[in-house]
C-alpha cells in the first residue's frame, strides 16, 4: 500500500476495507456495486470517487481479489 495524505478519511478507509474483507473470494468485485454501497456507508465523506476507485483497486490487489473494471463515470 502507498502512503496516504493526511487529510484522508478514515471511515472511507475502513469502509473499503470491510467490503472487501465481507466480499466473496471467487467473484470478481463490481467497480460500480463497491462505490454504491461504498459511498451509501460513508455518505458525509468528503472523499471523490475517484479516490474511493483507486483506494479499492488497490486494497483490492492488495487481497489478490479478481476486479470488474464496470465503472463508466
Amino acid at each position: 500500500m502507498r502512503e496516504l495524505p493526511l487529510d484522508i478519511d478514515a471511515d472511507a478507509v475502513i469502509a473499503v476495507g470491510r467490503y472487501l474483507d465481507d466480499h466473496a473470494k471467487t467473484t470478481a468485485v463490481s467497480i460500480s456495486e463497491a462505490l454504491r454501497v461504498i459511498r451509501r456507508r460513508v455518505n458525509k465523506s468528503r472523499v471523490c470517487d475517484m479516490w474511493l476507485e483507486e483506494m479499492i483497486v488497490e486494497s483490492a490487489a492488495a487481497r489478490k481479489l479478481a476486479l470488474l473494471l464496470d465503472n463508466h463515470n
